[in-house]
């Protein structure tokens, strides 16, 4: 009991399936980084992801704050009575129980200016309470509001050594505050009883069980001795128990910063990390303080630039048969299409509004929804780092960016209005990355929506490929890894005064790939007396040999997969996650580093193609 809490008590539930006759795991969980950095990459882009998805009011910001507590006195208490009815279940899984003494830190995550966890909260339904507690495996049916939490809420119970949270939300209208806690372990036995993986920290005294507890005193001890902001206003509030302790301020400030740097200059999001406020008035300054390599400046002012222009609302209409058919400067038609290209050329930005027609399917009905998409270009000038940005909502989908990466040129796809990102969401991986043409939330929410997110991601190309016609740059370097002339030597006639031709070398891979049987390790290359970076970037694809064709082209998801977790990575100082079956982004985090992957089949040869 929680005699600091108040009277009523709550006790931990897990479902007994000893005569269950199937085997079921929450094996998703393998889908996440387990790195403690990566995690907290995670952390960020699923809370703010759903939080803003949440948003009660278009017009006004949604507020989100990250705390990491020392956890003393009453909290250290509370965690210790959570602890006692969890230990055996934890020790039935294998998983260290923290001794009684051990100092240990909690994570307070908090959103405010959203409608909080509606839906009912006694029954299995489609709304978000029951999306976030109950439901695993897929997302809300209709998550134009409150939220999806699909798989990336396991991230969560990731976040903490025991593998649980607690959760109070609070919604508009309704006075009542819901408390409850769960721990996502894996089927265990205990003694002659075999229990599911998900356990529930609930009311026990209701007919039903998992339930949470609506005594308002103990709402508010909870509130209190944790630390929770929330008073009366609607959001959620998240706290994760005996923190990993790697996780840090640091890691969250930095995640925030690389990932939501649009919807916080957009002025709709700000964050609160510890003390550290991020807003649009305090983004550079904390970009400079805690990342400052983290965002490239010109992305940064490409961005400002583009929220510039926006406001100015001047924005020119695609022709609606765009959707059916690849766009040309036909069909464009000749006078749009100068102006566009001599606005182009003239470092101008353009402003293009591409209308959809998509049709929803609503039990056996299908009706039909007009949106669409925003898409900003402008020819990059010498000395600016080229980037293409995919926006979905609040959040950048960075694997779709990287896709449509155009040459010479910025550009941002902004998928805001809420039917097209309901769309687009759907079709996104767990960790919100990519999209997925075959998912199975676009096959039976959308009729035709892999249509659709092809054009979604076409239109990009389309549109470069017809405005940036016949724009020519020399680039003196181009062919510098295939030709060179040595010193001292002349080539051919000349005529005029002799030109001194200037030395160009090819440029070094700061890592190197070392094969071995069934796998190969990427390592830092020879310093040959210059400083290496202590942040690179990398990106690797790999695919069996083929006696004919392109290897990569024959690639098949039967060969191997990063996602499924038979291939065994082992890194030092390192992240990764996978972006493709056979393609996985690298970041390492300091000079010396080391990522070894293993498991791919030894009687056949491994191509491997890794780009910085």
């Amino acid at each position: 009991m929680f005699p600091v809490l108040g009277e009523k008590d709550v006790k931990w539930f897990f479902r007994d399936i000893t005569d269950d006759p199937s085997e079921k795991e929450l094996t998703q969980q393998d889908q996440f980084n387990n790195d403690e950095v990566g995690l907290a990459e995670a952390l960020v882009r699923e809370t703010i992801q759903n939080s803003t998805d949440a948003r009660r009011d278009p017009a006004v910001p949604v507020r989100v704050s990250f705390r990491i507590v020392e956890a003393n006195g009453d909290a250290a208490a509370v965690f210790g009575h959570v602890l006692g009815g969890l230990s055996s279940h934890l020790e039935a899984c294998q998983i260290d129980v923290p001794e009684e003494s051990a100092s240990s830190r909690f994570l307070v995550i908090e959103d405010f200016e959203t409608t909080g966890l509606t839906g009912a909260v006694n029954i299995k339904d489609d709304g978000q309470f029951c999306g976030f507690w109950r439901r695993f495996g897929r997302s809300n049916k209709d998550s134009s509001q409150g939220g999806r939490w699909g798989l990336g809420k396991l991230v969560f119970p990731l976040a903490s050594s025991i593998r649980m949270l607690i959760g109070l939300t609070r919604r508009a209208g309704d006075p009542v505050a819901y408390l409850m806690g769960q721990a996502i372990l894996r089927n265990h036995a205990i003694g002659l009883h075999e229990f599911d993986s998900v356990g529930f920290w609930a009311d026990p005294t209701g007919g039903a069980r998992g339930l949470p507890t609506t005594d308002p005193h103990l709402s508010k001890a909870f509130a209190q001795v944790t630390g929770l902001k929330r008073g009366n206003e609607a959001g959620l509030s998240l706290v994760v128990p005996f923190l990993l302790p790697d996780i840090e301020p640091q890691h969250l400030v930095t995640a925030t910063l690389r990932n939501y740097y649009y919807p916080i200059l957009a002025k709709s999001l700000t964050v609160m990390v510890d003390d550290v406020a991020i807003d649009a008035d305090s983004f550079d300054a904390v970009c400079a303080a805690h990342a400052a390599n983290a965002i490239p400046v010109s992305v940064l002012n490409f961005v400002k630039e583009v929220l510039q222009r926006r406001a100015a609302q001047s924005i020119i209409d695609l022709p609606a048969d765009w959707q059916v058919a690849p766009l040309t400067a036909e069909r464009l038609g000749i006078g749009l299409t100068e102006r566009l290209r001599d606005a182009y050329r003239r470092g101008e930005m353009l402003a293009i509004r591409a209308p959809l027609v998509v049709q929803r399917r609503q039990g056996r009905e299908i009706f039909r929804h007009n949106t669409h998409i925003d898409i900003f270009l402008r020819l990059a000038s010498a000395a600016e780092k080229c980037q293409t940005l995919v926006v979905r909502g609040a959040i950048t989908v960075p694997t779709e960016g990287k896709k449509a990466a155009l040459a010479d040129c910025q550009a941002v796809l902004i998928a805001e209005d809420a039917i097209i990102s309901q769309l687009l969401g759907d079709a996104e991986n767990p960790a919100h990355t990519q999209w997925n043409e075959r998912s199975e939330k676009l096959k039976q929410r959308w009729q035709g929506g892999g249509r659709v997110l092809r054009r979604v991601r076409g239109i990009l190309h389309e549109l470069h490929e017809i405005v940036a016609e016949r724009i020519e740059r020399e680039d003196t370097t181009a062919l510098v890894d295939f030709f060179s002339i040595p010193k001292g030597r002349a080539g051919g006639k000349s005529s005029g005064a002799a030109r001194e031709m200037p030395e160009l070398k090819a440029t070094p891979k700061p890592f190197r790939i070392e094969k071995r049987a069934g796998g190969f390790s990427i390592l830092p290359a020879a310093a040959n007396g210059e400083e290496r970076a202590a942040s690179l970037k990398i990106h690797v694809r790999c695919a069996y040999d083929v006696l004919t064709g392109n290897p990569f082209k024959r690639f098949s998801d039967y060969d191997f997969s990063f996602y499924n977790g038979k291939l065994l990575i082992d890194k030092e100082n390192v992240d990764c996650w996978p972006t493709d079956p056979n393609g996985l982004d690298i970041e390492t985090r300091a000079q010396d580093f080391k990522i070894e992957i293993q498991g791919f089949d030894p009687n056949r040869d491994l191509i491997i193609e890794a780009r910085g």
